[in-house]
């Protein structure tokens, strides 16, 4: 055992083989920080909502379409079914959609949340302040986040404090809520009793059930209780007084584990929702990264088994048995992987802030110190030790004494373990820059998919906070700004949303979009109007191509009565079909008119000139010079490629594997050639001395790479042409696969692997005979 222990010789080897050692180290290291990070954020995203102790009794109703409902369901459902202890129903702010907050003196932008009194009966977020069951107990009782409270009121207790949220609520802010992290529940500043959000919206008023896409209904049941199995009993109930059911835009009632919700796939306008899919394609890519880096090990330790054979066959002939050899080779291995695995976790916790930035969380590296994390590490080392030490152990420790002596070992060595791997290693290479080429590819091919509009230098400014002759003073401080090209208003704009109107037409259920804007808005956007009825008083609706063919009617069709509650409007013209959304969106019908004088708008849209995040920078200082509040902007641009911010994440993460991928094989390639080459130097000599050129030797040389890089071409193409028609039949609007992908795959490749191969083989191949003759001797 005392001579298992002794690691000096292993030590000595390393030192000896400097680009060995790092090659490996570097390999296991990135690979198993890839892994850390992987796994610490998968486990956060499987876990989402476990905190909540309550969580197997809490379920959320809604339609196979999305998850909210009308505001009053929720106190419909448990009037109905004795099973239903409490109900909680929640309404957040609209992603970037901030509600002025004063107190005192000072004044800020806020996230709101609206919910019931049962919130904290439901939900286990932690209370720094406060008592539970008091906290929302009062109709004008706020709960402020931590984050928000420092920044309202620094170091004072918030307490007691008064709000006034948005120029209508006033409230008392009664306990601080900690981070909401991990939850399918966004992170809100402010936390408001349910019955304040009529202040804001009559159609959400707790009675209400006209706004079906506003309200999250939770439910909590008592123990035992069976409350899925309800489902199709509440959808026919539904069907007898909810819009949404009445005219069949809805037909099936979703009871939905808050457990099972952040992966159910069903779409929610206040709540996060997770991908299943991203989240096993990046576990997928992380493993294939580490049995790269096993692989590399696997490789050079088998390449360079010739050179340890002559310390293994004299370890036997001092005594040592083949067992004790295998258990050295292993331990050796396994002492490997660990110093990889303590810098991997040194490069995981220096990388977060990027891994954050890139997969849009909070990593929390912490985890990793805990009892079930260390030893799950402890697991991760002896798997990753093992099989990177098991084949190389069996070969060196099988090495007989007279195989060195005669030097048939290094010939059995040569080549043959590492030929599949090799092939293997560029399969993956391979396949990985052909499935970056073809993200990025296909991504372009949406952001710059036209969309019956105009989007280049434009920002958006929400007016939210913005009152009365604010307006004016504001529009007139923007038009004063040397980079502004046009100043326009308007409610709704297409990329980012407007009002939603359902209706019913001769059976036919119709969802409008509609638009209401002033000429220069529609100018800047570059909107059309295709026929003009010249209505008077402008009280008319401008209708789209697409909503006439829907309707089934002519464009000279001088109004519209709906089935559905009597509605109807003249119509003022056709508009020229245009995207509302993004290009995968569905085409749907778009009602247009003229914004009014006495309308307030939503936001003021602004064409710019110049530099588009200079221009955002003065906008916002303007704005909060004129209206003493952080301006809200979005750069129209930017928030199209959020629209396709999942695939833009896939395609980085893609992209950032691939170039590990290639470097860790280009680094392993470089070694292998060397060790290689060097078992080849006398067949070299020989062939020099009985005629051959430097330049035939080198083809030869460079050839035996080229080929396995050939054969994994051949292999890789019906995995990319396979995987690539797959993931791009989720898209409607999406690019051929074109063959230029395979081929530019397949020669970026060729030229790496030429690349790291050449050098070696080039001075082998002008290596004096003599020299490689004394070599081989020694």
């Amino acid at each position: 055992m005392n001579n298992l222990l002794n690691l000096k010789a292993f030590a000595k080897f390393m030192s000896h083989n400097k680009a060995y050692t790092a090659i490996d180290i570097f390999g296991l290291s990135v690979s198993l920080m890839f892994v850390l990070l992987i796994a610490v954020y998968t486990v956060q995203e499987i876990s989402t909502d476990s905190r909540h102790t309550k969580a197997n009794r809490i379920y959320l109703v809604g339609n196979e379409n999305w998850i909210e409902s009308g505001a009053a369901m929720s106190y419909k459902i448990k009037d109905r079914y004795p099973e239903v202890e409490k109900v909680c129903p929640v309404m957040c702010s609209a992603a970037g959609e901030k509600t002025k907050v004063v107190s005192e003196d000072k004044k800020l932008n806020a996230d709101l949340m609206f919910a019931d009194s049962t919130f904290f009966d439901f939900f286990d977020f932690p209370l720094l302040k406060g008592d539970r069951n008091q906290v929302l107990s009062a109709r004008n009782y706020a709960v402020v986040s931590s984050s928000f409270a420092r920044k309202m009121f620094g170091a004072d207790d918030p307490v007691g404090k008064p709000l006034l949220v948005g120029d209508t609520i006033s409230a008392i802010i009664s306990g601080v809520i900690g981070d909401m992290r991990h939850s399918s529940l966004p992170e809100a500043d402010v936390i408001l009793r349910w019955e304040q959000m009529a202040c804001f919206n009559s159609s959400l008023a707790p009675d209400a059930l006209n706004n079906a896409g506003a309200t999250v209904a939770f439910v909590m049941v008592r123990q035992g209780s069976n409350f899925p199995s309800r489902a199709a009993e509440m959808a026919e109930w539904m069907k007898t007084f909810y819009w949404p059911y009445e005219i069949n835009i809805a037909k099936e009632a979703k009871i939905v584990s808050l457990k099972n919700f952040y992966f159910s796939g069903l779409g929610s306008n206040n709540l996060h929702t997770g991908d299943k899919k991203f989240v096993l394609v990046l576990m997928s890519i992380g493993i294939l990264i580490l049995i790269f880096a096993v692989i590399n090990y696997i490789n050079l330790t088998v390449a360079q088994a010739g050179f340890r054979a002559k310390e293994m066959a004299t370890r036997r002939l001092l005594g040592s048995s083949r067992g004790e050899l295998f258990l050295r080779l292993m331990q050796e291995a396994t002492l490997l992987t660990f110093i990889s695995m303590i810098i991997a976790i040194l490069l995981a916790l220096a990388a977060v802030p990027f891994v954050n930035d890139l997969l849009r969380t909070k990593l929390d590296l912490s985890v990793l110190f805990t009892l079930p994390w260390l030893l799950s590490l402890v697991g991760v080392l002896l798997v990753v030790g093992g099989l990177s030490g098991l084949l190389p152990s069996l070969i060196i420790s099988a090495s007989k004494p007279i195989e060195v002596v005669r030097g048939t070992f290094r010939a059995k060595t040569k080549m043959v373990f590492s030929k599949f791997f090799i092939v293997f290693q560029n399969v993956i290479t391979i396949a990985m820059i052909a499935a970056s080429i073809l993200m990025v590819e296909q991504i372009l091919h949406l952001i710059h998919a036209p969309l019956g509009y105009k989007m280049n230098n434009q920002i958006a400014v929400v007016t939210n906070a913005v009152k009365g002759e604010q307006y004016s003073a504001l529009v007139n401080e923007f038009r004063r700004l040397p980079f502004v090209k046009a100043v326009g208003k308007t409610r709704g704009i297409p990329l980012l949303g407007a009002n939603n109107n359902t209706a019913t037409l001769q059976g036919k259920v119709l969802s409008w979009r509609q638009f209401v804007m002033d000429k220069e808005c529609m100018d800047i956007l570059g909107l059309k109007i295709l026929r003009d009825n010249h209505l008077a008083g402008g009280d008319g609706w401008y209708v789209s191509q697409f909503a006439f063919k829907e309707m089934n009617l002519p464009e000279d069709t001088p109004s519209v009565t709906f089935d559905n509650k009597g509605w109807s409007f003249p119509i003022a013209g056709t508009i020229q079909d245009f995207q509302f959304g993004d290009v995968t969106r569905d085409k749907v019908p778009i009602m247009f008119r003229f914004l009014k004088d006495d309308e307030q708008p939503w936001a003021i849209l602004v064409e710019t000139q110049g530099d588009i995040f200079t221009a955002n920078k003065e906008l916002q200082r303007v704005y909060e010079k004129v209206i003493g509040l952080e301006a809200e902007t979005c750069i129209l641009d930017e928030e199209l490629q959020k629209a396709f911010d999942s695939q833009i994440r896939l395609a980085k993460i893609v992209i950032v594997f691939s170039v590990i991928a290639v470097l860790i094989s280009l680094l392993g390639l470089v070694a292998m050639s060397t060790y290689f080459i060097q078992q080849r130097s006398k067949e070299v000599a020989v062939r020099k001395v009985f005629g051959s050129t430097n330049k035939e030797i080198l083809i030869k040389l460079v050839r035996t790479f080229m080929i396995y890089v050939g054969v994994a071409f051949v292999v890789a193409v019906p995995i990319i042409y396979h995987f690539g028609n797959d993931w791009l039949s989720n898209y409607s609007y999406r690019i051929a696969l074109n063959p230029l992908i395979f081929i530019a795959a397949g020669l970026f490749c060729f030229v790496i692997s030429f690349a790291a191969v050449f050098v070696q083989s080039w001075r082998a191949a002008n290596t004096d005979p003599v020299e490689s003759f004394r070599k081989v001797q020694q």
